[in-house]
């Protein structure tokens, strides 16, 4: 078995998934290997609860909505906690907050864009 993470961590998870196949002659005979990232939201003896997309909890919304995916702790090949920071402050694993000039597309560098910044169409 994997080593464990602690509920509410992010962490990252190697799996084998169950194939659904259809229409298909001759199918695989073996599950495939996924990969997500997310937090360990619940877990039991059997499953884990990984969040992959959620609400950050605020005064205004209690509780929030999320997405994410139950895999069965029989198939996990590889669990490790992702360090990320643990303030909302910062964008995931940068403890300093990223400014305009670090993205990697600025509007001004683009190429489907003329120099004014329009989008010019050919006939």
């Amino acid at each position: 078995m994997p080593s464990s993470a602690s509920q509410g961590s992010p962490v990252y998870v190697r799996y084998r998934d169950h194939v659904l196949f259809k229409n298909i002659q001759q199918p695989t005979a073996e599950a495939v290997e996924r990969e997500t990232i997310g937090w360990l939201t619940k877990q039991t003896d059997e499953i884990m609860l990984i969040e992959h997309d959620r609400t950050i909890p605020n005064l205004q919304i209690s509780s929030g909505q999320g997405n994410g995916i139950i895999i069965l702790k029989s198939c996990v090949i590889e669990i490790r906690e992702l360090p990320l920071q643990k303030t909302s402050d910062c964008h995931l694993n940068s403890s300093e907050a990223i400014v305009k000039g670090e993205y990697a597309l600025q509007p001004k560098k683009r190429k489907t864009q003329n120099g004014t910044g329009t989008q010019r169409c050919r006939p």
